[in-house]
């Protein structure tokens, strides 16, 4: 039934099955990748959730599927689905009232596309159409939604292909699309198409069903009606496919794309993608018994695979897998690119086995020719699987830890219960979130609870003398209650705060208390500030290459990285002033006197806050300390050190703010110079928004005083 091979095919499926086991690129591997990218769909569409979006996000393509690894460099395909309107293919299913894009197949459309109509449905069942949302009439006069919809409404999304983005060393590809709930009738055919082997199974044929399809906004590159055109995709099935694909054949699936990156994309670039491979090896597996997928076969059942875009190349049509009709050679394998593409799977074919010598990923082709008995020389590429597994977890939970500590102080208004809401939200959303986030979201719920704790300890310092001594006693027992959670947690900020805390309320003994726990635990509360967060809120010990490092040595957890590598900044809101020491309260107002276009709401919001780095905030604490208690020669120490941080860790993400706290303290020194020198140097990196204008203030007033008293220096 099949082509005969030589028979040092099946010695050579073997050795390559090894190879790719060994480099990273085994079943293992391939769970791996999924869960990676499961975990990360649940974590984003968790925090679109938490902000009420109306998105909802879904990765495709290589990394969601598993069939990626080291070398390769696939792409990651974010999907984002837009829930406010949704495509319905029966009006039976409409419900009055409610607003619906109705999928029109006028027969003029190419196959596998579609036009999307507004309408809405009357109390007696009556459609609508609706003139809305930007719609247009197309050639026969109909109103239908136009494919740049989203551009014009202004999502962040460009009309036609996928935006592109970097993210760390990876390209991003973000495409934002409506999500039809019923399988389109033009693919009709998929379910009742007639199988002689055992893939896709029943069962699997029977799921397919709920997953529907997206309409995204691309039209048929000949069509008249490019801008009216939507195209139909199939992702959800496609991705489910595919991740039931046997070993075997998703090692095929590796090779094929290897070989197009190797000798197909320099000649063609984009115009033959993986989508081809991956529709070839949907055909392959379907029109195949499961025993030829052996892994004896491997390079056998990549010659096939490679003899039917062959094939198909000739015949200049690729059929889509769901929509048989549908040519996806059709506007870019065609005339010169069609030709080329023919002469290089025909020498492909023609050149037994040869070629994969010229693979160079993961050093496949060497190894081949290579003894192979050893692979102690390829333990790089073994690195570099864990490496990538790593880099994505701690990116993973470094964004969604930034998102959650931004979102919810942001969102405050000055009042708990707005906090205790969100931190109502953010606990329920944390139990439905994988194993491996359950440590940093509940790391990061005590950190919430703290600052809940600082509001309780402020309207304390306020009120108290208002307030009925039951009432009281209660706000002391919820203070309490919620800043010992949050001394569980980061002990920089936390500690700092109480530090503070301690100083305005000038009890000494907490003071002393805190400062000691931190100075006692040095070598884990200390950090230098690499920034990774616009606004500084969020700082880390390490750099990357040194968290690669421990990654590969496997010494750090994500626990231990949140609880050692990870710190945040000290942040007093507005609501807290009562509780902030004085110097800090002067930088609430840093944007006063400052024209309001300059400020930017989105990302300056924190603008009104005193947001100052943990270990500036030690030795200024330490520094305060000092001077309560009358310590002349150790609050020269604790300058000095800030001083230090100041020259060592030139990339502080707040340097303006440690600048004009190092001046505070040379006025109170009665150094006026070396105040000056600093608020000159703070002005310099934030010419507008900036405190350095109060404090210049309080200098004039001591260079005053020192004019009129001379002899106090």
């Amino acid at each position: 039934m099949y082509h005969r091979f030589p028979d040092f095919y099946y010695a050579l499926s073997d050795r390559l099955y090894n190879i790719l086991d060994g480099v990273g690129y085994s079943q293992n591997d391939r769970h791996r990748n999924v869960r990676n990218a499961t975990e990360c769909e649940v974590f984003r569409n968790i925090q679109l959730n938490i902000s009420k979006s109306s998105l909802r996000m879904h990765i495709f393509g290589s990394r969601g599927e598993g069939s990626t690894g080291p070398g390769l460099n696939s792409d990651i395909d974010y999907l984002y689905q837009y829930n406010e309107l949704k495509i319905i293919t029966d009006l039976s299913d409409c419900e009055a009232g409610e607003l619906y894009l109705y999928m029109l197949d006028d027969g003029y459309t190419h196959p596998g596309y579609v036009k999307l109509q507004l309408i809405t449905i009357l109390s007696d069942n009556t459609p609508i159409p609706l003139d809305d949302y930007n719609c247009t009439l197309d050639s026969f006069g109909v109103l239908v939604l136009p494919n740049t919809y989203f551009h014009m409404n202004n999502f962040g999304f460009r009309h036609g292909p996928a935006t592109r983005q970097q993210e760390m060393y990876i390209s991003c590809d973000r495409v934002l699309a409506f999500r039809g709930s019923k399988w389109p009738n033009m693919g009709y055919e998929w379910f009742y198409r007639r199988r002689f082997y055992d893939w896709p199974k029943t069962s699997q044929i029977q799921n397919t069903w709920k997953y529907g399809c997206f309409a995204s906004p691309v039209g048929h590159l000949s069509s008249n009606e490019e801008d009216l055109e939507w195209r139909l995709s199939f992702s959800l099935a496609e991705r489910d496919l595919v991740r039931s694909f046997e070993d075997t054949v998703m090692k095929v699936y590796i090779l094929l794309k290897m070989v197009k990156k190797t000798f197909i994309e320099p000649v063609l670039k984009d115009a033959f993608s993986s989508y081809h491979c991956k529709v070839c090896m949907l055909w392959m597996r379907e029109k195949t018994p499961s025993k030829l997928w052996c892994t004896e076969n491997l390079l056998c059942c990549l010659i096939l695979c490679i003899r039917q875009l062959y094939e198909w190349a000739i015949a200049g049509f690729c059929p889509d897998y769901f929509i048989v009709r549908n040519n996806i050679y059709d506007r870019k394998i065609v005339g010169i690119a069609r030709i080329k593409l023919i002469r290089i799977l025909e020498r492909l074919l023609s050149d037994d086995c040869r070629f994969l010598c010229w693979i160079e990923f993961c050093h496949i082709g060497r190894i081949l020719v290579d003894d192979l008995s050893s692979f102690e020389h390829y333990r790089f590429e073994l690195a570099s699987a864990v490496i990538n597994e790593e880099i994505f977890k701690y990116s993973l939970c470094v964004s969604y830890a930034t998102f959650c500590w931004n979102f919810m102080i942001k969102t405050v208004s000055q009042n708990y219960q707005s906090l205790t809401y969100y931190l109502t939200r953010f606990a329920d959303a944390s139990k439905h979130a994988p194993f491996v986030m359950q440590y940093p979201l509940k790391h990061i719920a005590m950190i919430l609870f703290s600052q809940l704790g600082f509001y309780f300890a402020s309207v304390l310092k306020v009120y108290a003398g208002q307030l009925s001594w039951a009432n009281v006693e209660h706000l002391v027992s919820l203070t309490s209650e919620c800043l010992s959670l949050g001394m569980n947690s980061d002990a920089t900020s936390v500690r700092l705060k109480l530090c503070g805390l301690g100083i305005v309320l000038e009890y000494n003994d907490l003071t002393e208390i805190c400062l000691q726990d931190i100075c006692e635990n040095r070598m884990r509360y200390m950090f230098s500030s690499s920034l990774n967060d616009t606004c500084g809120f969020i700082v880390f010990k390490c750099n990357q290459l040194e968290f690669l490092e421990k990654c590969l040595n496997g010494r750090d957890t994500i626990e231990d990285v949140l609880e050692n590598q990870v710190s945040f900044s000290v942040v007093y809101l507005q609501s807290e002033i009562s509780i902030t020491p004085i110097p800090l309260r002067m930088e609430m107002y840093r944007s006063v006197g400052v024209p309001l276009g300059i400020r930017d709401k989105e990302d300056h919001f924190w603008y009104g806050w005193a947001v100052v780095d943990s270990l500036v905030c030690l030795h200024f604490f330490q520094y305060l300390n000092f001077i309560q208690q009358g310590k002349d020669r150790h609050k020269q120490v604790a300058l000095d050190n800030m001083i230090n941080v100041i020259q060592t860790e030139s990339d502080i993400p707040h340097k303006d703010t440690a600048l004009n706290l190092i001046a505070y303290c040379y006025v109170q020194n009665y150094q006026p110079r070396n105040a000056f020198i600093c608020l000159r140097e703070s002005i310099k990196i934030c010419p507008h928004h900036n405190a350095a204008k109060f404090y210049l203030g309080i200098l004039f007033k001591r260079v005053v005083a020192v004019c009129t008293k001379p002899s106090m220096y």
